[in-house]
């Protein structure tokens, strides 16, 4: 009965392929993103962006004499097809799979890191929309954006420079999974380092509209004047609408993923002075000029999560080249050398690299958005 429901469901999951409609290939490249729901534009970006390097280096040759195809999987965010995709993914006869790109989402992330290990199918995660990614190496792992305390260091440094002195309340949702505990540990760290951990307070999200809505007037009447959140999107946005409906001029800090466009519009002017932690924009990178250069010649200005996923694929390609071969153990031991780190640092942004990227920090304003740190 178990395996009966195990294929059944391995039925299922195959549905959500998409396979490239070109000839046969040696080794495949998985990608595993949302196609639809609140994270589908990111999940776009992240095929298109591996799509782009697979398509770059079939045209110089492939990689070691072999060509590469893309296999677009759909987990929908979903805890049960999170792990059910990496297994049918470990068990996949038809296929040669050299490299998973995500996933995006963090569901169960260390349980699905752990087949992919076991399996030796090597995995490079572009970036995720939760913090806890990586908190267990992996041996054939590398984590291209999954730090848990620069978010917190850089709104610090940009609330430090512009707001010193300022009370700030701190809302999050304590879920261990989201890891936004460890965003909260390391803001306090930062406050205290410069003596300023009595203006910081903080506060959990509460599990009901009520509950929320009390937390708004408390953090109203306790005039904290900053308030970050960081909960889950519906949550945050819920928050923040209910304290710019008690106070307009309150200063809103949240991730940029959190708030979509069409709810800062229906805010109207309740929307200015919210701020919007972004991703580092690799586009900006010295170390990315050269390949962008190439691109934009290619008529593609790369956006968004497509660039992520295009140095996974190209990070990748630069390990099998290295080493003249797809096998797990070989490229899993020149993933820890120095010339990947050198090469590479820029993008390495979890924290075992030398140095992570700043987030970007934007402040919505009459209806625009402006870079602002």
């Amino acid at each position: 009965m178990k395996i009966l429901k195990t294929h059944l469901f391995c039925t299922f999951l195959i549905g959500l392929l998409s396979f490239p409609i070109c000839c046969a290939a040696d080794v495949t490249i998985a990608v595993i993103a949302p196609k639809a729901g609140e994270y589908a534009k990111a999940g776009t970006e992240l095929f298109n962006g591996a799509k782009l390097a697979v398509q770059e280096i079939n045209d110089d040759g492939g990689l070691n004499g072999e060509k590469l195809d893309i296999l677009t999987i759909d987990d929908r965010c979903d805890d049960r097809l999170a792990v059910s995709t990496a297994e049918m993914l470990t068990l996949l006869s038809s296929k040669k799979i050299g490299l998973v790109v995500g996933p995006y989402c963090s569901n169960r992330f260390n349980e699905v890191a752990d087949k992919y290990e076991k399996a030796k199918i090597f995995q490079i995660v572009p970036t995720t929309v939760t913090y806890n990614a990586g908190s267990t190496e992996k041996k054939g792992q590398i984590l291209l954006l999954g730090t848990k305390s620069q978010i917190s260091k850089d709104f610090f440094q940009y609330y430090n420079r512009n707001f010193a002195g300022l009370k700030v309340g701190f809302l999050y949702d304590d879920n261990a999974e989201d890891g936004y505990a460890e965003v909260a540990k390391t803001l306090f760290d930062e406050f205290r380092r410069y003596g300023k951990s009595d203006l910081l307070k903080f506060h959990i999200l509460g599990d009901s509209p009520a509950k929320r809505g009390d937390l708004a007037e408390t953090v109203i009447k306790d005039n904290m004047d900053i308030v970050f959140v960081l909960g889950k999107d519906k949550e945050t946005a819920e928050i923040i609408e209910n304290i710019k409906n008690a106070d307009k001029n309150r200063i809103i800090f949240t991730g940029k993923n959190k708030l979509s466009p069409q709810f800062l519009q229906n805010l109207g002017k309740k929307a200015n002075s919210i701020y919007l932690l972004d991703m580092p924009r690799l586009k900006d990178s010295l170390a990315f000029t050269e390949t962008l250069v190439n691109l934009r010649l290619l008529g593609i200005e790369p956006e968004g999560m497509e660039t992520y996923s295009y140095v996974a694929v190209k990070l990748w390609g630069d390990l099998v080249k290295g080493v003249k071969s797809f096998a797990y153990d070989k490229l899993s031991a020149a993933a820890n050398t120095g010339g990947l780190k050198e090469k590479w640092s820029e993008f390495l942004m979890h924290s075992g690299s030398a140095k992570a990227s700043k987030y970007v920090i934007e402040v919505y304003q009459n209806g625009e958005f402006k870079q602002v740190y």
